[in-house]
């Protein structure tokens, strides 16, 4: 309320109250309107301590316990000091620390207060909170960030046709993505012993203790390795065992994991697990595709081509290693076992003959079940000595095995066996392997069966 008038008193309000007056009236109104239009107001003295702060407790504390304090110790960071300003400003950002509250951000405008002589007295200013805007701004910004890097991701993924390069260049992509220096999938046992199927970069064994701790769950883990590297471990769903996971890491040093971080590696990790279901499947439809689907062992096909490939590596190799020795079995009386005892029971005996087999030849050997009571082994290396040793071998073991197998049947179970020893000209194809090997077996059966023939070689008689 302005004050009254009197008409007798020709000098007005302004003049009777004296200049003190207009001093205070003006900072009153110069208060009353930066705390309609800021949600900071202050003053400071020419030597940067506060004067003035508006509104009480906006800086977490009371304002009186502020006030003659040195403003910069207010702030978050010490640089960039908005005390230090000599001209009016607009706009400025600075992070002001509140004790029992979080962190604010305030945009500062200043002006600079003089006195009567013109030398600088001080600071004038308010501030607008916009931490919230900052807040939903980086929110934003690390959303399109992580959208842009999904989608170099999915990018690169998608212009790989098989799994496994699918696996790798989804890993290749998390270094410039999330500034991981390593990644790898890893396979868990039961036991916790972890295996690596891919990677990109170094050879994570060396984290392998590190992990232990968080291989029990089935979210997100993150953890230090034991030279101080930040790990991100993301686990497959899927308790199924052995169970998968995606192992990301940076440098010795390097800033952690942040929650930007996992949302990225979540999304790399699901690409991946998709990429790696499909390649267990590709691998699964493989085996089924080369393996006799009753014995286990190679089906005609596979064995055919394996054996190709080896023939045709054979034939670089100097004479000395050309050696090899096709087997081609039959298994004696197998068709009155079936007609009598019915297919169970031949497929008992077949599945037997399968185990004999795989125990009795090498790793570096090929075992196949080319169809029936047919089988066939190669023998990678053997001279005729060594063939015929392992022929008599099989013969043998079979005595001992196969009798026995199938109740009520009182025919032997046996082999007659040929053996074909690969041409030294390297002439011969699996075919041609096959049919003097199987040309030696029917002389072993018109012998009495139950042993073994060598074949003549490709030239004889």
């Amino acid at each position: 309320m302005l004050p009254r008038m009197d008409p007798a008193d020709p000098a007005p309000p302004l003049a009777r109250a004296g200049i003190p007056g207009a001093l205070l009236e003006s900072r009153q109104r110069w208060q009353d309107f930066a705390g309609l239009a800021a949600d900071l107001a202050f003053e400071t003295d020419a030597a940067g301590h506060l004067a003035f702060l508006w509104p009480e407790g906006v800086l977490g504390a009371p304002a009186a316990s502020l006030l003659g304090q040195p403003a910069r110790r207010l702030l978050l960071h010490p640089e960039p000091d908005p005390f230090l300003t000599r001209q009016p400003a607009r706009g400025l950002r600075a992070w002001f620390a509140r004790p029992g509250k979080e962190a604010a951000c305030f945009s500062l405008a200043l002006a600079p207060l003089s006195d009567a002589a013109g030398r600088f007295a001080g600071l004038r200013g308010i501030g607008r909170d916009v931490t919230a805007n900052l807040q939903e701004t980086e929110a934003q910004a690390a959303a399109l960030r992580r959208a842009k890097a999904l989608e170099t991701l999915v990018r690169r993924v998608r212009r790989q046709v098989l799994a496994p390069r699918m696996l790798t260049s989804t890993l290749e992509a998390l270094g410039p993505a999330l500034g991981c220096s390593s990644a790898a999938v890893l396979e868990i046992g039961a036991n916790g012993q972890i295996r690596t199927l891919h990677r990109h970069g170094a050879e994570p064994a060396a984290l392998f203790t590190a992990l232990a701790p968080m291989l029990e769950v089935i979210v997100p883990a993150f953890g230090t390795g034991p030279a101080g590297e930040p790990l991100a471990l993301l686990p497959h769903p899927h308790r199924v065992i052995p169970r998968h996971a995606l192992l990301a890491w940076r440098q010795a040093g390097a800033r952690p994991f942040d929650e930007d971080d996992a949302h990225l590696l979540a999304a790399a990790a699901d690409l991946l697990f998709v990429a790696l279901g499909n390649q267990l499947l590709q691998q699964e439809l493989e085996v089924q595709a080369r393996t006799d689907g009753l014995t286990g062992l190679l089906n005609r096909r596979a064995f055919l081509e394996d054996l190709n490939r080896r023939l045709d590596r054979m034939g670089m190799a100097p004479k000395a290693e050309e050696r090899g020795a096709l087997l081609f079995l039959d298994l004696d009386n197998f068709k009155p076992l079936n007609d009598r005892m019915g297919h169970e029971a031949g497929d008992s005996a077949l599945i037997a003959v399968g185990r004999l087999l795989r125990d009795i030849v090498r790793p570096t050997d090929l075992v196949a079940r080319l169809g029936g009571d047919e089988f066939a082994a190669w023998l990678e290396g053997a001279d005729s000595a060594a063939a015929a040793m392992r022929a008599e071998t099989i013969c043998r073991t079979a005595v001992t095995v196969l009798p026995g197998l199938v109740p009520g049947f009182a025919l032997p179970l046996t082999f007659s066996i040929g053996i074909a020893m690969r041409a030294v000209d390297g002439s011969d194809t699996p075919d041609s392997l096959i049919a003097r090997a199987d040309t030696a077996m029917y002389a072993a059966k018109r012998h009495g069966r139950n042993g073994w023939r060598l074949a003549p070689g490709p030239m004889e008689g």
